[in-house]
């Protein structure tokens, strides 16, 4: 069951156009992600969603009944539509509970009140006031206030945007693991790719007004549709190569192309290559480069480190090949060892498939 469904949703801002044709679905009882640069118009797309602002065309529909577009726009008190701004917005001067029953008639608010307490961790917190609590905590009334309403679905804005990195991570698990339980739909907006991938079933990236594409993490990582996505998401090295039907020469050798039956999300990308010879750009990920001792082998290419970062699970290394001309530096992804400074020599070993994009 498809939860949500947006079709050529547009919004304009007097001549500024934000949306310019969004279409998405949400499968019920996931979290999707809505990922995507700032000023790329996610929060637009949440607040239309929302019901706070009207699509100037287009359709949402939510569980099969459409809230806005043709002729219809239901007020946002009538989509049942959990919404968790940036900043949790409570209410200072109620206490946690009264924060978390305020859209509640008053006899359901004591039982629901307490349920959501325990649901997210805060039970025998009720009577504390915003101010008494942490960040992480705030974040987990506004997302038991959001939730007090029994929602369709729970809008997400950015929620853990102020909280440092150990608590994001923290509370992030606890929201996912309540939405699951729940079986709630969500709908997280957010600018963080990591933050993206690693907590929504589904990543939708927003560009240009537009979603450029929407998949499970790993294949929107493995299998970006262009070179832009795969830019955005993550580290990547793009590189100029030639395809030669299933492969492609670059100047890390002759690598193996991922088969191209990937499927292109037109008409904003032309996808993998269809065309089996000629000028293309590849895709090659960090963690697909080998790190080596000096001393290149048929296929490998020299070089020499330009910086080293050591992030204790991992390095990331940054290496100038020993090749004239305008030739890219290659990031290379690998087990934390040895500190490499600048000036290092060291070569370098492309592992495939790789995916390449035609070029003009």
């Amino acid at each position: 069951m498809t939860q949500l469904v947006v079709t050529g949703l547009h919004k304009a801002f007097g001549d500024h156009p934000v949306l310019t044709g969004v279409d998405l679905e949400v499968p019920a009882g996931a979290l999707t992600a809505i990922l995507g640069p700032s000023g790329s118009g996610k929060t637009t797309l949440l607040r239309v969603l929302a019901g706070f602002d009207r699509a100037d065309t287009g359709t949402v529909t939510i569980g099969g009944s459409v809230v806005d577009g043709r002729g219809v726009h239901l007020a946002p008190e009538r989509r049942r539509i959990g919404y968790v701004p940036q900043e949790g917005s409570l209410f200072p001067h109620l206490t946690v509970a009264a924060n978390i029953g305020f859209g509640l008639p008053r006899r359901a608010r004591g039982p629901a009140t307490a349920e959501l307490l325990e649901a997210v961790g805060l039970a025998g917190l009720g009577q504390r006031y915003p101010h008494q609590l942490s960040g992480g905590q705030q974040q987990r009334v506004a997302l038991a206030r959001a939730l007090a309403i029994r929602p369709k679905i729970v809008l997400l804005d950015e929620p853990f945007a102020s909280l440092d990195a150990h608590l994001r991570a923290s509370v992030r698990a606890d929201v996912q693991a309540l939405l699951a339980e729940t079986g709630t739909t969500g709908i997280l907006v957010t600018h963080d790719q990591d933050e993206a991938l690693s907590t929504a079933d589904r990543v939708a990236v927003l560009r240009d007004g537009r979603i450029a594409q929407c998949d499970a993490p790993q294949d929107l990582y493995d299998r970006p549709a262009d070179a832009e996505i795969a830019r955005f998401i993550g580290d990547a090295n793009l590189i100029e190569g030639v395809l030669d039907r299933d492969t492609v020469q670059t100047i890390l050798g002759r690598l193996p192309v991922e088969p191209s039956g990937l499927a292109p999300v037109a008409p904003l990308a032309s996808g993998p290559a269809a065309v089996t010879s000629g000028p293309a750009t590849v895709l090659i990920r960090p963690e697909q480069v080998e790190l080596l001792a000096d001393g290149a082998e048929p296929g490998e290419l020299p070089g020499r480190v330009v910086a080293y970062g050591y992030h204790g699970h991992d390095a990331v290394v940054r290496v100038r090949p020993d090749l004239d001309g305008d030739v890219p530096v290659i990031i290379v992804r690998t087990l934390g060892g040895r500190q490499l400074p600048p000036g290092s020599p060291v070569t370098l070993r492309a592992r495939g498939p790789v995916l390449a994009w035609p070029r003009p």
